[in-house]
């Protein structure tokens, strides 16, 4: 899994300044003395990321990293990933969409279905279902995507910026791809809304430090994007779709033993397998390349 360089200082705006928030998975969640911005440090290593990616992670790992059940989670991907379509299409016409960490390829084969043209990058096993279903696959991530300048019309990173080392970089590369009236399209989790700022460090968001490395608020999502070159378009809040067998699963790791009986209840239950919208969760962005030079707001403080 070829990663992009991490910055030594904060990912959004490379100041120094930080201070500790919470310790989960032995890794030091920070805040950044300048913009806000949440995230791990260190950094772990090129090899401890890729080895998440590389095992079991979408093929029945059971922890706060990975997924026991991804298949099972298909019909509520789809159910998000036609939301999702439903607001770009309202601003742009279909056309050529490269989706980063594409994993088994169901945003793809969805927008497949609305006569869009699909492109995958992903560094995980998963790709191979993806490919199996007749997608492209170009590469492992966005720096190694086999493309051509301005090739694509729309880039997507659903619940994958937050996995990124640096993820402006990798904007950075998605906003050379994309073409005139390009879009890049995202979703992260909301570090900044209720249940977030209600729970503090104690927020299960940063129970997944390793898996994801950045605690996106509205506010440092947007500068992230000025940063990489992209003007923001619509920011909202939207509803995580999964199964009450997910939302047991992860009761079971966060919940001490309310949560495990909990779980333990759902998992042999006929209620495992019910879709249900999460709400208010995520974020959902929509961005467009900036007219001319765009601002580097990557500076030291």
């Amino acid at each position: 899994m070829a990663l992009s360089p991490r910055p030594d200082g904060c990912p959004v705006c490379d100041s120094t300044r930080r201070s500790a928030v919470a310790l989960e998975n032995q890794l030091q969640v920070v805040r950044c003395g300048h913009c806000g911005h949440a995230y791990v440090w260190p950094v772990p290593s090129a090899a401890a990321l890729s080895a998440i990616y590389a095992g079991e992670y979408y093929l029945g790992a059971h922890g706060s990293l990975g997924f026991r059940d991804y298949g099972g989670l298909a019909a509520a991907r789809r159910r998000m990933f036609s939301r999702h379509l439903d607001r770009i299409e309202r601003l742009r016409p279909v056309g050529r969409v490269l989706d980063v960490g594409c994993a088994t390829g169901d945003f793809l084969m969805s927008a497949r279905a609305r006569g869009w043209d699909p492109i995958g990058v992903d560094p995980s096993p998963a790709a191979a279902q993806a490919r199996a279903a007749g997608l492209p696959i170009r590469g492992k991530t966005i720096q190694d995507a086999d493309l051509r300048p301005r090739s694509v019309d729309l880039v997507t990173f659903w619940d994958v910026l937050e996995h990124l080392p640096d993820p402006v970089a990798d904007l950075r590369r998605a906003g050379s791809l994309l073409g005139p009236g390009g879009m890049v399209a995202l979703t992260v989790p909301d570090a900044g809304g209720a249940v977030a700022r209600l729970s503090g460090r104690r927020w299960f968001g940063y129970k997944t430090a390793g898996e994801h490395l950045h605690f996106f608020t509205g506010s440092t999502l947007s500068r992230a994007l000025r940063a990489a070159g992209f003007d923001l378009v619509q920011r909202r809040p939207v509803a995580w779709s999964c199964s009450l067998g997910f939302l047991g699963d992860r009761a079971g790791l966060y919940l001490g033993l309310p949560g495990r009986l909990l779980n333990q209840a759902l998992q042999t239950s006929l209620l495992a397998g019910v879709v249900v919208d999460v709400p208010m969760v995520n974020q959902f962005v929509l961005a467009r390349p900036t007219a001319g030079p765009g601002l580097d707001l990557r500076r030291s403080a």
